[in-house]
């Protein structure tokens, strides 16, 4: 069996492709590099939304606000917000808290449950937090998919 003689390391939009071995007998393995989160009003009003995330894939709910990364957004009605971070920067993630802003401060909120790498995501996949409200305005929550 011949050894490859050749090699090379591409990154490619989030992912990381090796290439190894000689003329048209190389193989190539491709390997996600970042985690995708996508945040999208489904309603009819904005959201505001502090969103922690974490390096630590178990760190414990309770700490998350103290020890990782915040991001926050104001999503206008119908509008989606996504952003991108290193598989190993994005171990942890949660919707700590999202307002939604009927009139100035009032309204109702929400939050999601804390979803880890390896249990509720992977590298490379897209989380969204997809927010919705009721007619009635009274109840407004938070539902995640992972793809």
């Amino acid at each position: 069996m011949e050894r490859a003689k050749n090699f090379g390391i591409v990154a490619i939009g989030g992912m990381i492709a090796v290439a190894a071995g000689s003329g048209c007998d190389g193989i190539l393995l491709v390997r996600p590099s970042t985690t995708t989160i996508e945040l999208v009003n489904l309603g009819a009003f904005q959201v505001d939304v502090d969103l922690f995330y974490s390096d630590t894939q178990e760190i414990p709910e309770a700490l998350i606000q103290a020890l990782g990364e915040e991001q926050n957004f104001s999503l206008a009605a119908g509008t989606t917000e996504r952003f991108s971070r290193d598989c190993d920067d994005l171990q942890a993630v949660i919707v700590d808290d999202a307002d939604l802003r009927v009139i100035g401060s009032i309204g109702v909120d929400t939050e999601s449950e804390i979803l880890r790498d390896g249990d509720d995501f992977g590298c490379g996949d897209t989380i969204t937090f997809t927010f919705r409200h009721s007619a009635n305005l009274t109840d407004f929550d938070v539902t995640t998919n992972v793809r």
